[in-house]
C-alpha cells in the first residue's frame, strides 16, 4: 500500500491515502507532506496503519525522534 506521510503540529506525523492530505484532521495541521511511503514491509505497525488508512483515510502517530 503506497501512502504519504505528512508533518502536523509539534511531533505529530500522519499517513495518508491522499496526496493531498485533504481527510487529515486540520485542528493538528497545517500538515506538510514530506514523502511516500510503502506500507507492504510487513509488521504489526504497519498492519495497523494500513487498516486505519483503509477505513480512516489516514493514520496519525507521533513521531518519537522529532
Amino acid at each position: 500500500m503506497q501512502v504519504w506521510l505528512f508533518k502536523g503540529d509539534g511531533d505529530l506525523r500522519a499517513l495518508c491515502a491522499d496526496d493531498g492530505g485533504a481527510v487529515l484532521p486540520i485542528e493538528h495541521g497545517p500538515w506538510v507532506r514530506l514523502r511516500s511511503v510503502d506500507l507492504d514491509q510487513g509488521g504489526d505497525d504497519e498492519a495497523e496503519a494500513k487498516r486505519l488508512v483503509a477505513e480512516h483515510g489516514f493514520c496519525c502517530f507521533r513521531d518519537s525522534e522529532d
